[in-house]
Protein backbone atom coordinates (compact mmCIF):
# COMPACT_ATOMS: atom_id res chain seq x y z
CA UNK A 1 0.00 0.00 0.00
CA UNK A 2 2.96 2.46 1.02
CA UNK A 3 4.71 1.76 -2.58
CA UNK A 4 1.16 3.16 -4.14
CA UNK A 5 0.83 5.72 -2.64
CA UNK A 6 4.16 6.65 -3.30
CA UNK A 7 4.01 5.77 -7.24
CA UNK A 8 1.01 8.58 -6.49
CA UNK A 9 2.97 10.78 -5.36
CA UNK A 10 5.82 10.93 -7.07
CA UNK A 11 3.09 10.98 -10.23
CA UNK A 12 1.66 14.51 -8.52
CA UNK A 13 5.13 15.63 -8.00
CA UNK A 14 5.81 14.94 -11.52
CA UNK A 15 2.69 17.12 -12.91
CA UNK A 16 3.08 19.93 -10.28
CA UNK A 17 6.50 20.23 -11.11
CA UNK A 18 6.01 19.95 -15.08
CA UNK A 19 2.95 22.74 -14.65
CA UNK A 20 5.36 24.53 -12.45
CA UNK A 21 8.14 24.01 -15.20
CA UNK A 22 5.71 25.74 -17.81
CA UNK A 23 4.52 28.78 -15.85
CA UNK A 24 7.92 30.01 -14.54
CA UNK A 25 11.19 31.03 -16.11
CA UNK A 26 12.71 27.61 -14.13
CA UNK A 27 13.74 24.63 -15.26
CA UNK A 28 12.29 21.15 -14.79
CA UNK A 29 15.74 20.26 -13.31
CA UNK A 30 15.98 23.68 -11.50
CA UNK A 31 12.08 23.42 -9.72
CA UNK A 32 13.65 19.96 -8.85
CA UNK A 33 16.57 21.29 -6.82
CA UNK A 34 14.71 24.35 -5.50
CA UNK A 35 12.05 21.65 -4.30
CA UNK A 36 14.73 19.30 -2.69
CA UNK A 37 15.68 22.89 -0.72
CA UNK A 38 12.28 24.02 0.14
CA UNK A 39 11.08 20.92 1.66
CA UNK A 40 14.34 20.87 4.44
CA UNK A 41 12.53 23.77 5.63
CA UNK A 42 8.78 23.19 5.07
CA UNK A 43 6.30 22.20 7.83
CA UNK A 44 3.83 19.44 7.96
CA UNK A 45 1.78 21.66 5.78
CA UNK A 46 4.59 21.83 3.14
CA UNK A 47 4.75 26.05 3.77
CA UNK A 48 7.43 27.82 4.89
CA UNK A 49 7.23 30.80 7.52
CA UNK A 50 8.63 34.21 6.88
CA UNK A 51 12.05 33.79 9.34
CA UNK A 52 12.65 30.77 7.42
CA UNK A 53 12.33 32.36 4.22
CA UNK A 54 14.46 35.25 4.84
CA UNK A 55 17.21 32.85 6.20
CA UNK A 56 17.05 31.30 3.13
CA UNK A 57 16.79 34.42 0.64
CA UNK A 58 19.16 36.70 3.11
CA UNK A 59 22.29 34.83 1.82
CA UNK A 60 21.30 35.64 -1.95
CA UNK A 61 20.68 39.18 -1.32
CA UNK A 62 23.06 42.12 -1.64
CA UNK A 63 22.35 45.01 0.73
CA UNK A 64 24.69 47.71 2.43
CA UNK A 65 22.68 47.27 5.40
CA UNK A 66 21.47 44.75 7.43
CA UNK A 67 18.74 47.04 8.31
CA UNK A 68 17.72 47.33 4.41
CA UNK A 69 18.14 43.68 3.80
CA UNK A 70 15.40 42.90 6.72
CA UNK A 71 12.86 45.50 5.62
CA UNK A 72 13.58 44.09 1.76
CA UNK A 73 12.99 40.98 2.87
CA UNK A 74 9.96 41.36 4.63
CA UNK A 75 8.40 42.90 1.74
CA UNK A 76 9.23 40.02 -0.60
CA UNK A 77 8.08 37.36 1.67
CA UNK A 78 4.69 39.50 1.80
CA UNK A 79 4.82 39.90 -2.06
CA UNK A 80 5.50 36.58 -2.41
CA UNK A 81 2.68 35.67 -0.30
CA UNK A 82 -0.27 35.47 -2.74
CA UNK A 83 -3.29 34.37 -0.60
CA UNK A 84 -1.64 36.48 2.64
CA UNK A 85 -1.85 33.38 4.95
CA UNK A 86 1.77 34.59 6.02
CA UNK A 87 2.81 31.08 4.81
CA UNK A 88 4.19 30.50 1.57
CA UNK A 89 3.70 27.03 -0.69
CA UNK A 90 5.78 25.70 -2.87
CA UNK A 91 4.05 27.28 -5.67
CA UNK A 92 4.63 30.61 -4.12
CA UNK A 93 7.78 30.61 -3.60
CA UNK A 94 8.77 28.96 -7.38
CA UNK A 95 6.56 31.71 -8.85
CA UNK A 96 7.97 34.76 -6.79
CA UNK A 97 11.61 33.69 -7.09
CA UNK A 98 11.07 32.90 -10.89
CA UNK A 99 9.79 36.68 -11.28
CA UNK A 100 12.89 38.20 -9.04
CA UNK A 101 15.25 36.06 -10.52
CA UNK A 102 14.86 35.93 -13.73
CA UNK A 103 11.06 37.90 -14.95
CA UNK A 104 10.51 39.88 -17.27
CA UNK A 105 10.87 43.96 -16.62
CA UNK A 106 7.27 43.54 -16.84
CA UNK A 107 6.80 40.61 -14.43
CA UNK A 108 9.76 42.67 -12.20
CA UNK A 109 7.76 45.78 -12.41
CA UNK A 110 4.67 43.87 -11.10
CA UNK A 111 6.58 42.47 -8.43
CA UNK A 112 7.45 45.58 -7.76
CA UNK A 113 3.82 46.62 -7.45
CA UNK A 114 3.26 44.35 -4.62
CA UNK A 115 6.15 45.27 -2.46
CA UNK A 116 4.67 48.33 -2.07
CA UNK A 117 0.81 47.72 -2.45
CA UNK A 118 1.55 46.53 2.02
CA UNK A 119 -2.28 46.33 2.61
CA UNK A 120 -2.87 44.22 -0.73
CA UNK A 121 -5.36 46.15 -1.53
CA UNK A 122 -4.33 46.26 -5.63
CA UNK A 123 -3.59 50.01 -5.72
CA UNK A 124 -0.49 51.75 -3.78
CA UNK A 125 -1.94 54.64 -1.67
CA UNK A 126 0.80 57.41 -0.37
CA UNK A 127 1.18 56.33 3.26
CA UNK A 128 2.29 53.52 1.90
CA UNK A 129 4.94 54.47 -0.62
CA UNK A 130 6.17 57.02 1.73
CA UNK A 131 6.40 54.15 4.20
CA UNK A 132 8.64 52.12 2.29
CA UNK A 133 10.45 54.53 0.66
CA UNK A 134 11.41 56.18 4.00
CA UNK A 135 12.41 52.84 6.02
CA UNK A 136 14.57 52.08 2.71
CA UNK A 137 16.00 55.69 2.93
CA UNK A 138 16.48 55.45 6.41
CA UNK A 139 18.28 52.02 6.71
CA UNK A 140 20.85 52.95 4.14
CA UNK A 141 21.55 56.36 5.14
CA UNK A 142 21.51 58.29 8.96
CA UNK A 143 19.91 61.54 7.86
CA UNK A 144 16.21 62.36 8.26
CA UNK A 145 14.49 62.64 4.30
CA UNK A 146 11.30 62.17 5.22
CA UNK A 147 9.83 65.85 4.08
CA UNK A 148 11.79 65.32 0.69
CA UNK A 149 10.01 61.91 0.35
CA UNK A 150 6.84 63.38 0.77
CA UNK A 151 7.00 66.09 -1.31
CA UNK A 152 8.43 63.23 -4.54
CA UNK A 153 5.67 60.98 -3.20
CA UNK A 154 2.93 64.22 -3.57
CA UNK A 155 4.22 65.54 -7.09
CA UNK A 156 4.00 60.91 -8.28
CA UNK A 157 0.87 61.16 -7.50
CA UNK A 158 -0.36 64.67 -9.06
CA UNK A 159 1.20 63.75 -12.21
CA UNK A 160 0.35 59.93 -12.26
CA UNK A 161 -2.84 59.22 -10.32
CA UNK A 162 -4.76 59.97 -13.65
CA UNK A 163 -8.70 58.97 -12.33
CA UNK A 164 -7.43 60.98 -9.17
CA UNK A 165 -8.68 58.17 -6.41
CA UNK A 166 -5.85 59.32 -4.06
CA UNK A 167 -4.16 55.52 -5.51
CA UNK A 168 -1.64 53.90 -7.99
CA UNK A 169 -3.65 51.57 -9.70
CA UNK A 170 -1.33 49.06 -11.58
CA UNK A 171 -1.63 50.82 -14.72
CA UNK A 172 -0.23 54.05 -13.15
CA UNK A 173 2.55 52.33 -11.39
CA UNK A 174 3.87 51.46 -14.88
CA UNK A 175 3.38 55.08 -15.92
CA UNK A 176 5.27 55.64 -12.78
CA UNK A 177 7.98 53.37 -13.12
CA UNK A 178 8.71 54.79 -16.36
CA UNK A 179 8.91 58.16 -15.40
CA UNK A 180 11.22 56.74 -12.35
CA UNK A 181 12.88 53.76 -13.30
CA UNK A 182 14.65 53.68 -9.24
CA UNK A 183 10.89 52.48 -8.27
CA UNK A 184 12.21 48.81 -10.13
CA UNK A 185 15.55 48.69 -10.40
CA UNK A 186 14.94 48.75 -6.60
CA UNK A 187 14.73 45.21 -7.05
CA UNK A 188 17.52 44.44 -9.42
CA UNK A 189 19.68 45.87 -6.57
CA UNK A 190 19.13 43.64 -4.23
CA UNK A 191 19.80 40.77 -6.22
CA UNK A 192 22.88 38.25 -6.28
CA UNK A 193 21.76 34.74 -7.17
CA UNK A 194 22.71 33.42 -10.28
CA UNK A 195 20.15 31.34 -11.05
CA UNK A 196 19.74 27.54 -9.72
CA UNK A 197 21.99 25.10 -12.06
Amino acid sequence: MGHSESKVQVAEDTEEIRDLSNSSHFTHNEIRKLQTEFEKLADENHTINKNDFKRTLEQHVSCWSAGAQYLFLERLFNAFDLDGNERIDFREFIQGLSVFMKGTPEEKMELSFRLYDMDKSGSIEPRELIKIMSQMYSAFYNEDQSQKIKELVHQIFEDLDINGDGSLSLKEYKLMALKEPMMIDFIDQFLIMPPPK
